[in-house]
Formats: C-alpha cells, sequence, structure tokens
C-alpha cells in the first residue's frame, strides 16, 4: 500500500487539463453537476411544506367529514316517527293510530292536515267531518269558528271556554273532572237522545266537563254538572270532554270504541287538524295571555294593589321642613369619630379604619417623643425603640400589623393602646 501518494487514471493522467482541480473549501463539485444531496434537499423540503399544511387543515377536513356523516345520517333515517298524542300515524298507546285505520278500512277518507290553511282547503272540497285536537289551545275563537262554519260536522277534542265563544252553538265548559283518590274510575251511561252516544252506552274515561243542547255521560264537577260529550240540537257540532277515549290504549274499553267511530266517519271525509305554534303565526292573530289564567286573577291583583298603597301610606315617613341653624356648628370630637367609625363598620372596611388607627398612633407617639412632624413611620418606629428600650422588629410588627376582621381590629387596637401608654420620652 502506497501513502500519501495520488494516482491518476490511465486515462487522465495528472497533469491533463482534464484534472478539475482541488475542491474549493465547501468541497462542491465542478459547475453543471447536482449531487444526490441537494436534489433530496429540495424534496425534503416540499414534503415538509405539504405536512405542514396538512395539519393546519386537519381540524376543517375533520370537521367536514363529521357534517357529512350527519348528512348521510339525516337522509339514510327517512321521516321521523310521530309521538303526538291522539295523532293519527302514532301507534304509541297514546296515539290514535287505531281508530284512524279503522275508520280507513270502513271508506272514510282520513285526511291529516298539518297546517291552517290546509284545514280550510280540506274542507272546502266537499262533505267532510272536522276533528279539531287542539291541546295546546293554538286557535283563536274565530279561527275555531271559521273550521266550524265550513265542516259539514266538528268535533272539537276538549277545546278551551275561550275557542268556543265564536261558535254558533250554546257551549261552555265547567271544569276538569275530579279524579278519585282511589284510581277507580266510574262507568258512565249516555243518558241522552243523542245515537252516537246511545249506541255507546257507557264510557269510563276523565276529562272536561262541557254544557250544550245535548249533555251526555254526565258528571258532576263541584256544584254545576256538565257531560263528557256534548253535541248540538241537530249534531252538527259536539265537543269530546274526553278524547283519551280515542287513544289505542283506551278504544276497546267499554264504549269508546262505538262513539269514536259514529262521532268521526259520518261523513266520506274526515279531516284531522292538530294545530301547531306556526298556525298562530301565519294567521297572525295571537293567544290573550289573560284568558289563560283563572278567573280569581284579576280581584287577586286589584287586592294588592290596594295593599301596596295602603303599606306605602303606613310605612311612609312625611318630610318636614328644612330646620336652619347659626354656623359654625360645634360638634364634640366623640361624636364624630363615633360617626366614622359607624361608616368604617357599615361598609366593612377592616383595612381603611386599620390605617386611620395607625397614623394616629404613630403621629401621637412622633408628638409625645419630640420627633419631626415630617419624619417617617420607621423614624418613629425607631425613636420609640430608644425610648422604650423594646426591639425595633417588636415594635414595627405591632404597628404595622394588619387586621382583616372587626375581632382583629379591635383587639390589635387595644394592643397599640397598650403600646403607646408605655412608651414615654425620657
Amino acid at each position: 500500500m502506497i501513502r500519501g501518494q495520488r494516482i491518476s487514471s490511465p486515462e487522465h493522467p495528472a497533469g491533463s487539463s482534464r484534472d478539475a482541480g482541488p475542491p474549493d473549501d465547501r468541497g462542491s463539485t465542478p459547475a453543471g453537476q447536482a449531487t444526490g444531496h441537494e436534489i433530496m434537499g429540495d424534496g425534503g423540503s416540499a414534503l415538509t411544506t405539504a405536512r405542514a399544511r396538512l395539519r393546519r387543515s386537519l381540524p376543517l377536513i375533520l370537521g367536514a367529514i363529521v357534517l357529512a356523516l350527519i348528512l348521510l345520517i339525516n337522509l339514510l333515517a327517512g321521516q321521523e316517527e310521530d309521538t303526538r298524542p291522539l295523532s293519527p300515524d302514532n301507534a304509541a298507546p297514546a296515539g290514535a293510530r287505531a281508530v284512524a285505520e279503522v275508520l280507513a278500512s270502513e271508506g272514510v277518507d282520513v285526511v291529516r292536515a298539518d297546517s291552517y290553511d290546509e284545514a280550510v282547503a280540506a274542507l272546502e272540497e266537499g262533505p267532510a267531518t272536522l276533528f279539531l285536537n287542539d291541546a295546546q289551545q293554538y286557535l283563536s275563537a274565530g279561527q275555531v269558528g271559521d273550521l266550524a262554519a265550513l265542516a259539514d260536522r266538528a268535533v272539537l277534542a276538549a277545546p278551551a271556554g275561550r275557542q268556543l265563544t265564536a261558535l254558533d252553538d250554546d257551549f261552555a265548559q265547567v271544569g276538569a273532572v275530579p279524579f278519585d283518590l282511589s284510581g277507580d274510575v266510574p262507568a258512565l251511561s249516555a243518558d241522552c237522545p243523542d245515537p252516537d252516544a246511545t249506541a255507546a252506552g257507557t264510557l269510563t274515561a276523565t276529562g272536561t266537563a262541557y254544557t250544550g243542547a245535548v249533555e251526555c255521560f254526565p258528571v258532576a264537577v263541584g256544584d254545576a254538572t256538565g257531560g263528557l260529550y256534548t253535541t248540538s240540537d241537530d249534531g252538527s257540532m259536539a265537543v269530546l270532554g274526553a278524547p283519551s277515549i280515542l287513544s289505542n290504549e283506551a278504544v276497546t274499553e267499554d264504549g269508546n270504541a262505538a262513539l269514536a267511530l259514529r262521532a268521526l266517519g259520518s261523513s266520506p271525509t274526515l279531516v284531522w287538524y292538530e294545530p301547531t305554534g306556526a298556525d298562530v303565526v301565519s294567521t297572525g292573530e295571537g293567544i290573550d295571555p289573560r284568558t289563560l289564567l283563572p278567573p280569581w286573577v284579576d280581584p287577586l291583583l286589584v287586592w294588592l294593589l290596594v295593599c301596596a298603597v295602603l303599606a306605602v301610606l303606613w310605612r311612609g315617613r312625611r318630610v318636614g321642613p328644612l330646620a336652619s341653624e347659626p354656623l359654625p356648628v360645634v360638634v364634640r370630637a366623640a361624636e364624630t369619630a363615633e360617626g366614622r367609625a359607624r361608616l368604617y363598620q357599615d361598609s366593612r372596611a377592616v383595612g381603611h379604619a386599620a390605617a386611620t388607627l395607625r397614623a394616629a398612633t404613630l403621629a401621637r407617639l412622633a408628638r409625645r417623643l419630640r420627633v419631626d412632624r415630617s419624619a417617617s413611620a420607621a423614624e418613629v418606629i425607631d425613636a420609640a425603640s430608644r425610648h422604650s428600650g423594646r426591639p425595633r422588629t417588636e415594635l414595627e410588627q405591632r404597628l404595622r400589623y394588619i387586621p382583616t376582621t372587626n375581632h382583629q381590629l379591635v383587639l390589635w387596637a387595644q394592643d397599640i393602646l397598650d403600646l403607646e401608654k408605655e412608651i414615654t420620652p425620657s
């Protein structure tokens, strides 16, 4: 092996012009040639930039994926299940799908109206029976009256008292049927000439009693009496105070099915309408909140107003004329100090009161020890330490103590008062 000797290839002798010569200080290659490190460096930089952009946009990508999944689930889920009570599409125990299907099997066209306009349009097409289930009392009296006028027969499910005021027939709400503490609901007989109620025979249900021309299934509510099923003289208007008999779980009991099918199936078309809040907005008619309150609220408000006026007259104080006094007014120092202390106590200004006591104590000590009035607190403490023989640290801790409660303030005030009595000039 030969060391320290440069060996040239036969094709390119050491002294030929093809020799590139010694490399520069950076070890660079001849011009026009690129090294593998440079090529890899450019590719690595681009890859790093792409990864950084991907990390920055990762939350947006995940959010878009989640949104797409939610939309896909909603599209695949289809129509939501109807869970509203007494709805013709609700198969739950509280729904009324059984009654609707039986009526449909008997040839009655059950039309479900989703809005007030749809109900009006369905009633205008031809002979139809209206079943109005407005449990939340969205419709006004005028709306109920217009719908009842368009229908050949109208069955209202437990309407509010205000909704009955615009009807041509005289109906009135008596009140809710009281519940029996034992939980047993007695069977009620029809006791009326209405053919539908007579065919049903008996009902075992509770609800709201109404008065009208024909009162069926009478029940006592306090001192008054009303019927759970009340109709007009010609039977074109009916008020069903016990709409729960239409539910899937109760329709098979006693004469519930007979009354439900005969009351709702008298026409070839049945318009089943359940109002929503959108019906109130679309018609521009709202519900007066005062009509939802019990009748004793207005007298109670008047009585409360009278009581408030009497309380004002009883507790009010008459302001007399201003009293003039000669100035200046001389007030004893003790009264001023006591008044300021009460103000501090009422405002719970413990820190401010402590600062006032500390300043007064230092001022008295400075005067007693004949220290200049412009002296600082540290100079006063130094003078007090020299004249009393107490360590300066002890005096500083006692005078610079900061109480936080009224109890600590009282104890500290007594402490610095005793300290002030002990320190006397020589």
